[in-house]
């Protein structure tokens, strides 16, 4: 928090004429017109500012006209339409640098018209600009401070946080939107303006400017927090590391998982000379991943080519089998696939369920032992699982769909999703817990004329909504028997189903 925030506030830079002039391009022009005889027109152009007559054409209201003066995109509005109904607004994150610091005023703007509409002077029929300020930010080498603008006293206060960007429950979440330009812009986004301005602020070498292109106002904001706290962030930009900068903005990497205090980038990154080229382009589980293999091996050559081996099986599964004591390369040896290796995920995962905890870690016959756990982890299913599933099954009719063949059922016991398993011979039947937890969703596809017969089961995450798996005999395991097109085709519709109710559910939460 930057100390007597007070004082920022008697230095606000004023909006100048310069500014007004940038806004324009982004609300909408028109042609004010008047058909005359013969196929003639007059017409005052809001782009040129002035009045063409006698033009050898007809315009339309509503029509959309490239004005041959000007050559700017305008839209046709009869003389004498009601020029107060045209009101627009957008908003705009206006950048200014003053004694080092960077200040952003976040305004609304509202371009709005005369409401004489029989008035023809040219000074009544242009646009008219307000300026109504929202929030003021202001951000120096090492701390930022925000304010919010209060209409009963029409001036700043400062906010009670810093470093954050806002969020809903702060009233602000209508800010921030897509920055690109666009002819009719309306409320959905909001543009950052004059950012050039870092280059004469303490904050020059924060590479924002570098980085407005491929973000949005929230992006930038998001950067220019990490830099005031860290300013040695900029080495990412610097040192060819984007991708990780990106990953701290989009919150997909924790800032503590960078080694801030160290000035080296290498050190800061935890990443070796000879792997770099590679480390640029990890996501966040590769990273943990990557530092975890060079502990456990300090001495390992090329780091980089067995991660990509490993990543290959899967990061979680490989992090999760590591948490059994085994090490990378007898992960990486006995599981051989990522389908092998979720298997002797689930297989372990069984194993713990169970009184006797794990029999063999690395089974000779894996498929054998996972089956036979699966028996074990049933015949202790409790009374209060199958309870909690049979109250499941009536909460899930929501996530049902079938189609002209197909039908979902809802698992209403622990045993019917035993004996699901036991039937496609896969692994469903080491979901009970977690299907009655709720931390996981088994349901069931069955063919409409054979509705008891098992087909096929799949895996619903309850937070995404995204299918996490859909497998039948045997996981398809075996040559003669592959996934069939009529499930493919019901994957693809399911997903959609599921991403409409994700969304009616996304509109609900914001409407509350």
């Amino acid at each position: 928090m930057i100390k007597n925030p007070e004082y920022l506030l008697e230095n606000i830079p004023d909006i100048t004429s310069e500014n007004e002039e940038q806004i324009v391009p982004y609300f909408p022009q028109y042609a004010f017109y008047e058909n005359k005889g013969k196929g003639m027109c007059d017409y005052f152009c809001t782009s040129c500012r002035c009045w063409h007559l006698n033009e050898p054409f007809r315009l339309a209201h509503d029509q959309i006209y490239i004005c041959s003066h000007c050559g700017e995109t305008v839209k046709a509005k009869a003389l004498h339409y009601g020029r107060k109904k045209l009101e627009r607004s957008h908003k705009f994150g206006l950048c200014f640098a003053q004694n080092g610091r960077l200040y952003i005023r976040f305004v609304t703007v509202y371009q709005g018209f005369s409401e004489d509409i029989y008035n023809e002077n040219p000074v009544e029929m242009m646009p008219r600009y307000t300026f109504s300020d929202e929030y003021l930010y202001v951000y120096e080498q090492h701390a930022m401070q925000r304010f919010a603008y209060g209409w009963y006293d029409k001036s700043f206060h400062p906010m009670k946080t810093d470093g954050i960007i806002p969020s809903a429950s702060q009233g602000l979440a209508w800010y921030w939107g897509p920055s690109e330009k666009t002819l009719y812009s309306g409320w959905g986004s909001t543009v950052l303006l004059n950012l050039d301005v870092i280059t004469d602020t303490d904050l020059r070498y924060s590479c924002a400017d570098e980085l407005s292109n491929r973000y949005t106002v929230q992006g930038i904001l998001k950067w220019l927090n990490i830099y005031v706290r860290h300013n040695n962030a900029e080495y990412l930009i610097k040192g060819g590391f984007e991708h990780i900068a990106e990953l701290l903005i989009d919150s997909k990497l924790s800032l503590n998982k960078i080694h801030w205090k160290e000035t080296n980038l290498l050190k800061m990154l935890g990443c070796r000379k000879e792997d770099m080229h590679f480390f640029a382009d990890y996501d966040s589980s590769a990273i943990e991943l990557y530092r975890s293999v060079i502990k456990e091996e300090p001495t390992i050559h090329m780091a980089s080519e067995f991660i990509s081996k490993l990543s290959k099986l899967g990061t979680y599964a490989v992090d999760e089998l590591h948490k059994n004591n085994l090490t990378y390369r007898q992960i990486l040896k006995y599981g051989k696939n990522n389908r092998r290796v979720m298997l002797w995920k689930d297989y372990l995962d069984n194993c713990q369920k169970l009184p006797e905890g794990i029999e063999e870690i690395m089974p000779a016959h894996l498929e054998e032992a996972h089956d036979r756990t699966l028996e074990k982890v049933a015949f202790y299913a409790n009374k209060e699982e199958t309870e909690q599933i049979a109250k499941m099954a009536k909460t899930l009719s929501p996530l049902l769909m079938s189609t002209d063949s197909l039908i979902m059922l809802a698992p209403k016991s622990g045993e019917e999703i035993i004996a699901e398993g036991r039937i496609l011979q896969h692994c469903v039947g080491g979901y009970i817990r977690r299907h009655a937890r709720g931390d996981t969703i088994i349901l069931f596809i069955r063919h409409k004329d054979k509705p008891k017969i098992p087909f096929f089961t799949i895996e619903v995450n309850p937070e995404t909504l995204k299918i996490m798996q859909c497998h039948g005999y045997k996981n398809e395991r075996d040559s003669g028997f592959k996934k069939p097109d009529e499930i493919k085709k019901f994957e693809k519709q399911y997903a959609e189903f599921l991403e409409d109710i994700k969304n009616v559910r996304n509109n609900s939460k914001r409407t509350a």
